[in-house]
């Protein structure tokens, strides 16, 4: 058997400013990414590791060096664990699709169309793939420091989704997913634990307008989720009129989560919209949406429970 932790680098300036992807490899970690990096080495340092296998860009082997600290055995550089490099261009920008399109009509394959000086999503596949086959003929427990759309490349990859059904996964910095393989197939059991680096939290402003806040909420969980479900609660800062905002970005958000606890009805579809937040000890957490409170966007977590007995330490309140 193969068991892979698959890691984010920590943070960087450039992850501030809620960007994930490039290859500029100057980019290094910032004093919060190296404390994020320490707590990530803290959480592993008991794991027997067989390779740490790092992409060769500054902001990754930076963390896999605060790690090998703690472990003690030599870095594999990769190249094909690069971030996705969508060349100078945004490849959602109107500019590009505009081109694109244009290149497309022209009668050029998609496989080859790239953006200014980067690489098309193709390109990411191939070479992630290509990794992949080769962790399957490895032995024992493999550490592996990457970056957000390789590490949710690579997931998918694993359970052979091509790329038009992949899921939307979501990466924190130096957060850890685990991945096994035995018998030919890979199982995922963690993706985005990143609980290790929550006594990391910045101070927080409250809103004043709790019960408006609230109430906002409560419509737009129902709204989304009522039909779905047998029961929902609210939980968190919502519940405990501690809604507000960060000093700093705090795992990419900018203020206050909506969390909420969901029963859902037998035989319900997950919407592939949906991205995927967190999967840790047989729990599945999902961002769904997001409210707008004084004209900044706060995110919607569903958490899906068997029953509330499920969550014990937590406030919560029951809205259907």
């Amino acid at each position: 058997m193969v068991k892979i932790i698959l890691i984010r680098h920590g943070e960087t300036d450039f992850n501030k400013q809620d960007k994930e992807w490039g290859q500029g490899n100057e980019i290094p970690l910032n004093d919060w990414g190296v404390q994020q990096s320490e707590k990530l080495a803290k959480k592993i340092q008991e794991i027997k590791f067989e390779k740490i296998f790092s992409s060769d860009l500054k902001r990754a082997i930076q963390t896999a060096e605060i790690v090998r600290k703690t472990i003690g055995i030599p870095i594999i550089k990769d190249k094909r664990l690069r971030e996705y490099n969508p060349g100078e261009e945004d490849p959602s920008s109107e500019k590009w699709i505009e081109e694109y399109k244009r290149l497309l009509n022209s009668g050029i394959s998609k496989y080859d169309i790239r953006p200014f000086g980067g690489e098309n999503i193709w390109d990411l596949i191939k070479r992630t793939k290509s990794f992949l086959s080769d962790l399957e003929r490895e032995k024992g427990t493999i550490l592996i420091i990457s970056h957000s759309g390789v590490n949710s490349a690579l997931i998918n990859l694993s359970q052979g989704r091509e790329k038009n059904d992949f899921l939307s996964i979501k990466q924190d910095n130096a957060c850890i997913n685990i991945l096994e393989f035995s018998e030919g197939k890979w199982e995922i059991k963690t993706v985005n634990d990143s609980n290790h680096t929550t006594d990391l939290k910045p101070k927080k402003k409250n809103y004043e307008n709790q019960s408006e806040i609230k109430n906002t909420a409560k419509k737009y969980v129902l709204d989304k989720l009522a039909d779905i479900s047998e029961e929902i609660y609210l939980a968190g800062d919502i519940v405990n009129g501690e809604f507000g905002l960060y000093d700093r970005p705090y795992k990419r958000y900018k203020g206050s989560n909506i969390e909420t606890y969901v029963v859902l009805k037998k035989n319900i579809e997950i919407p592939k919209e949906w991205k995927i937040s967190e999967i840790n000890e047989g729990m599945k957490k999902y961002e769904i949406g997001k409210i707008n409170v004084d004209n900044l966007k706060h995110k919607v977590n569903m958490t899906i429970i068997q029953n509330i007995g499920e969550i014990q330490d937590e406030d919560k309140e029951k809205i259907l």
